[in-house]
């Protein structure tokens, strides 16, 4: 409940938020309660396999924020610790927490202690090898890339909101700086410019032209006002265009425009296989995964978010680049601008709202694209429910005979 208030939602949006993720958390605590009664190590175990099942629920048949929803999103700041999302996502995470504090927490009560110490040094075991492995994978390659930002504070005292000033006193002199510093790729926000019929042509014509200029690829976000749609245009270093991406998940009761399909965009920049998304997009699995599956290596992601807010969406953005293999770049208005590793490491970041409108630049190394998260996505969540349905029949069964607890 807290959460909803310092998120500042309106009361018709925070009000029922606050009342789901109350009810999400009685559910779990109901679960578990009934769950660790059973015993060591199955009991502790089943209590991981419960806050999976209705994490996985939370987050897929019922999402808002996609996993942004999930309590471990805040894990991300110890990257070496979720590397097993490469594996099982965001929900292994969730069981290694759950069950593991529900072992020490058997450990504790003096229950069946070799079993549950047995089962706790075994899965942080398993946990810490598969860590390991997915840390010391070997990189593919290396590209300097730059994530440009502001806030709308920024371009109100510099009076940009017309799109040629904003382009000419903050964007390309941002650009020509990365370009400078020895980026080859640079992104700009989410509707960094709010382009109509007659404005369109002429400023990406003056994109393209950049891009030429100084030979670096341009990742441009852009609202299209004339088919009222949510843009990020990639440029080739040559002022080629190279393909369009359109939003897909748009904020609910807050973006009303049309909404993409959802069709990937993947395309070749100097050998490197680059994707993209944006915003809300980062927030769930699915596009996410698919840019895993062919093999993406780096994926732009232009975002506009809000003070509250800012540092709950990057924390939950890193966990995609884990899943899946790839690095990331955020270019952010009234948010957090992030260059992100494979690994999801950040090695760059600005807070607009703390240090100003100005651009970010970092060598990142290169993977080879995906993971086995992104061919097996959630399977964690299947497996768990045929953990618990097994575990209660076993136990049905078991008072049935007469045994004993």
């Amino acid at each position: 409940m807290p959460l909803a208030f310092a998120l500042e939602f309106p009361p018709l949006m925070g009000g029922p938020l606050a009342l789901y993720l109350s009810a999400i958390w009685a559910l779990i605590s109901a679960g578990g309660w009934r769950v660790l009664r059973w015993p060591a190590p199955l009991g502790p175990l089943a209590v991981g396999a419960v806050a999976v099942v209705l994490e996985w629920i939370d987050i897929s048949l019922l999402p808002v924020w996609g996993t942004a929803q999930a309590f471990v999103r805040v894990w991300s700041a110890y990257p070496v610790a979720i590397q097993l999302a490469s594996l099982a996502g965001v929900l292994g995470i969730v069981f290694v927490v759950t069950a593991g504090q529900a072992l020490v927490a058997r450990l504790l009560l003096g229950e069946r202690r070799g079993a549950s110490a047995l089962a706790l040094v075994l899965l942080l075991a398993a946990c810490g090898a598969w860590s390991a492995w997915a840390w010391s994978r070997p990189a593919r390659g290396e590209l300097t890339v730059a994530a440009v930002g502001w806030t709308a504070r920024d371009l109100e005292r510099e009076r940009l909101h017309w799109p040629p000033a904003l382009f000419d006193r903050l964007y390309a002199p941002s650009v020509r700086e990365a370009a400078r510093r020895g980026a080859r790729l640079v992104v700009s926000p989410e509707v960094g410019f709010l382009l109509g019929a007659a404005e369109k042509p002429i400023l990406l014509a003056r994109v393209a032209a950049l891009s030429r200029e100084l030979k670096v690829a341009l990742a441009v976000g852009y609202f299209d006002r004339a088919r009222d749609q949510n843009v990020v245009r990639l440029v080739a270093p040559d002022g080629r265009t190279l393909g369009e991406y359109l939003k897909t998940h748009l904020i609910p009761f807050v973006e009303r425009y049309r909404a993409g399909a959802g069709e990937l965009l993947v395309v070749e920049l100097e050998s490197l296989r680059l994707g993209a998304m944006i915003c809300q997009d980062d927030n769930f699995t699915d596009l996410a995964r698919g840019y895993g599956r062919r093999r993406a290596q780096l994926v732009v992601v232009p975002t506009n978010d809000w003070a509250q807010v800012k540092d709950y969406h990057l924390e939950n953005a890193l966990f995609r680049s884990v899943e899946n293999g790839y690095a990331m770049v955020r270019a952010a208005s009234n948010g957090i601008s992030a260059i992100v590793s494979p690994r999801g490491e950040l090695l760059a970041r600005r807070d607009h709202f703390r240090e100003g409108a100005g651009v970010i630049v970092a060598r990142v190394a290169l993977g080879e694209g995906g993971r086995p998260y992104s061919a097996l996505g959630d399977w964690l969540a299947g497996a768990a429910a045929l953990m618990l349905l097994l575990g209660a029949i076993a136990r049905r069964r078991a008072r049935g005979g007469g045994a004993g607890p």
